[in-house]
C-alpha cells in the first residue's frame, strides 16, 4: 500500500498542475490518483471538475455519467446537486437537466 503523505503530495501536485495550465500533466497525475478513490461517482465528478477548469466541454459528460452512477447507487442528493450545477454550466440543456433533476428530486421524497 502507497503511504498517505504520497497521495497528499500527489492531489497538491494535481493543484497546482492546474493553477498553471498543465492540462496533459494534471490529467496525468489524475490518472493515477483516481484509483485511490472508492466511489466511482466521486472520480467522474472529480473528472468533470478537471475538465471543467481547462474549459473542457467534455466536463458535461463527465458531470452526468457521475450524476447517473450516483443514481444507481440510491445517492439522489448527489445526483440532484450535480444536474443543477450541469444546468447552471449549460442553461440551453434546461429541458434535458431539468427533466433529471425532477426525476432525482422525485426518487428523494420516496
Amino acid at each position: 500500500m502507497v503511504p498517505t503523505d504520497k497521495y497528499t503530495i500527489a492531489w497538491f501536485k494535481l493543484a497546482e498542475f492546474v493553477t498553471r495550465k498543465e492540462k496533459e500533466r494534471a490529467l496525468g497525475i489524475y490518472r493515477l490518483l483516481v484509483h485511490s478513490i472508492q466511489d466511482e461517482a466521486l472520480a467522474l465528478q472529480l473528472e468533470g471538475d478537471l475538465l471543467l477548469s481547462f474549459g473542457d466541454e467534455k466536463a458535461l459528460e463527465k458531470y452526468a455519467k457521475a450524476a447517473e452512477t450516483y443514481t444507481n447507487v440510491g445517492k439522489y442528493v448527489q445526483a440532484a446537486g450535480i444536474y443543477e450545477h450541469c444546468l447552471a454550466l449549460k442553461p440551453e440543456a434546461a429541458t434535458h437537466y431539468g427533466e433529471l433533476v425532477a426525476q432525482t428530486q422525485a426518487r428523494i421524497k420516496k
